[in-house]
């Protein structure tokens, strides 16, 4: 259950992304702290955060993030994930794929699930994939 609501919520921040969408700021609790992997992308509350999004969306480019092995747990009020992958980085003339992790919490709030925390991170060196975990480990 909890893979599939992290699976979900990284569709739809996706879906805003590629579109530049200035509502992907609305995905975020209003006390949420965004963490990128530039110095100057960390933002603490939605004022920030929209803010950091203005700035992504007015570059020449877009960003959305493929994590093809996703680990998630949690309950029914909170789910926490962590995603290694890549970030997608789409110009006009191609697109690039740059190692990158994410480690989140997401938070219900009635029916729909919104970013509480969101920590990515590029690994400085390749390293190896990271394998699927045993229960428990």
């Amino acid at each position: 259950m909890t893979v599939e609501i992290a699976r979900q919520a990284l569709e739809v921040i996706n879906r805003r992304m590629r579109d530049r969408d200035a509502a992907v700021a609305d995905l975020f609790v209003p006390h949420a702290l965004l963490v990128g992997s530039e110095a100057n992308e960390i933002a603490h509350g939605s004022k920030a955060i929209a803010a950091l999004f203005a700035g992504i969306h007015g570059r020449d480019y877009t960003v959305w993030w493929d994590f093809p092995l996703l680990h998630s747990g949690g309950d029914t009020q909170r789910v926490w994930l962590f995603g290694e992958g890549h970030a997608v980085v789409e110009r006009a003339g191609g697109s690039n794929r740059l190692p990158y992790r994410l480690s989140a919490v997401l938070v219900a709030e009635g029916d729909d699930w919104f970013w509480e925390l969101f920590h990515g991170s590029e690994p400085q060196s390749q390293a190896a994939p990271m394998r699927p975990l045993a229960a428990g480990a």
